[in-house]
């Protein structure tokens, strides 16, 4: 985690960058016309820069969540909030510039460290942070497959998209916190595997193991971090796991705004739902920052909401504020020497 990029990392940004923009281009190239110059002039400034301070304003929400962590296990109280932030900020740039953002942990706990932060509760601020995110799409998946019914659309295959990536989300999260709670199980699911005769390669094979062995690692940093929490209040997490739900609200807002800003009518919740869709997609995407595949999801996904003239402006500005501005920053303070 050097100030220079290693030739995988900048081979990543590079695949991001151009996936991203290839795809961008393509649906600048079908949707754009006349009509689509004219919106352009419409763009209501206002809440451009309103999604920019909502941007702004979910950076310091991070980054006090991490503060508010890190103080829950006696460390971290005296470096600033501006410092935290910082971390965030290069932690989404490694994330965003590795596939299904596996640079994310490392970062993290590294630029935590780098920060004054002991190397075991940089760990356990990680373990900590990456469960309070996870309960927190776990409990919104199960609250939106409730309210709608799975049903969001009246395209009959989008609705089955939305139930399956809803309930993939729920038991992916549903089998992580087993794991954690009970990493033991971890091998009996991988005795089963074996005694089945057709899955049997697949629970022999290297990379399946990896995979477990990884998850047993996490649910032992978790033990070691609920330890860690011990002598301190663990109803102290509560306040984390609200700062939590404050960041993707806030996150959340960017397209709203930037609707308004196209002047178009909207209803809140269905857009939210295709934003939790498209977090899925970044986050299962073997593409590093799931470029290319989120950009021609947005399009889809916001089709019903966004005339087809005007979509190429709305997901260029949306995948600005939510992706490129954060790898743009976090990539200047990645290249500069970390300082608290």
């Amino acid at each position: 985690m050097k100030s220079k990029l290693s030739s995988n990392q900048k081979q990543g940004l590079l695949l991001s960058l151009t996936f991203s923009l290839a795809a961008l281009l393509a649906i600048l190239y079908y949707t754009t016309s006349k009509e689509t110059w004219k919106s352009l002039q419409q763009v209501q400034p206002l809440y451009l820069a309103l999604a920019l301070a909502a941007v702004i304003l979910a950076w310091f929400i991070e980054g006090y969540r991490l503060k508010r962590i890190a103080g829950m296990l006696g460390e971290g109280k005296n470096i600033s909030i501006f410092s935290y932030v910082k971390v965030f900020l290069t932690t989404f740039f490694f994330a965003g510039i590795t596939p299904m953002a596996v640079g994310e942990w490392p970062a993290l706990i590294f630029y935590l460290h780098k920060s004054g932060i002991s190397l075991a509760e940089s760990t356990a601020a990680m373990v900590i942070r990456t469960i309070l995110t996870k309960f927190f799409f776990l409990v919104l998946a199960v609250i939106l497959l409730i309210v709608y019914e799975g049903h969001i659309s009246g395209v009959e295959t989008i609705n089955y998209f939305f139930r399956m990536a809803l309930a993939l989300l729920v038991f992916s999260s549903s089998f992580y916190f087993i794991v954690i709670i009970r990493p033991k199980i971890i091998w009996q699911v991988l005795k089963f595997l074996k005694k089945v005769p057709f899955l049997k390669p697949l629970a022999s094979s290297r990379r399946l193991q990896k995979f477990f062995q990884r998850l047993r690692e996490e649910a032992e940093q978790f033990h070691n971090s609920l330890s860690r929490l011990g002598k301190y209040n663990k109803g102290r997490l509560i306040f984390p796991a609200l700062l939590t739900a404050a960041y993707w609200f806030t996150y959340f807002l960017v397209a709203p705004l930037l609707l308004m800003g196209l002047g178009l009518d909207f209803y809140f919740w269905s857009i939210l739902v295709w934003h939790v869709l498209v977090v899925l997609i970044i986050a299962y995407t073997p593409v590093p920052g799931g470029s290319g595949f989120v950009e021609l999801s947005l399009a889809t996904f916001f089709a019903a909401y966004v005339p087809a003239h005007t979509i190429g402006i709305f997901v260029i500005a949306w995948r600005f504020f939510t992706y490129y501005l954060y790898l743009f920053f976090g990539g200047l303070l990645a290249a500069r020497p970390f300082s608290r």
